[in-house]
């Protein structure tokens, strides 16, 4: 039964990616992804993310091997300047981070085709403090 580390190995090699690339991509150290691409390290949840939105793979596929018709075809995710900026500021993790930036694409999606420009940092800074304070993380609560 193929594992976490064989899917992983796999994707990166259809899209002709060294594990140096895949290391750059995703900022992960090249050995840990030869560590879990030889299943000798487990992997978390959020490095999987990271992988999965470096190669453009389904989460999905990667994690349990299920197979969707345009699992190829996911675009990586980009995070604006701004919100990377902020990130890296206030020590973000990536998990929140790309929380943020789904909040802010659901309600602009919702809006009027008026054109909106992009929240600065301190405006993301603000959509973190909002969503924080309705929703609050309690690491004791095991995260789905």
């Amino acid at each position: 039964m193929a594992t976490i580390g064989d899917r992983i190995k796999e994707t990166r090699e259809k899209l002709d990616w060294t594990q140096e690339r895949l290391a750059s991509e995703s900022r992960l150290s090249k050995g840990f992804l030869s560590d879990v691409e030889n299943n000798k390290r487990d992997i978390s949840s959020t490095n999987v993310l990271k992988i999965a939105n470096a190669m453009g793979a389904s989460l999905e596929y990667l994690m349990r091997g299920e197979v969707e018709n345009t699992h190829w075809e996911r675009e990586p995710v980009q995070f604006p300047s701004t919100l990377s900026r902020a990130a890296m500021q206030h020590g973000w993790t990536y998990q929140e981070t790309l929380t943020l930036l789904e909040t802010h694409n659901s309600v602009v999606a919702r809006r009027s085709n008026r054109s909106i420009k992009p929240p600065t940092e301190e405006e993301w800074k603000q959509l973190f403090d909002l969503i924080s304070t309705c929703y609050p993380y309690d690491a004791s609560i095991p995260q789905k």
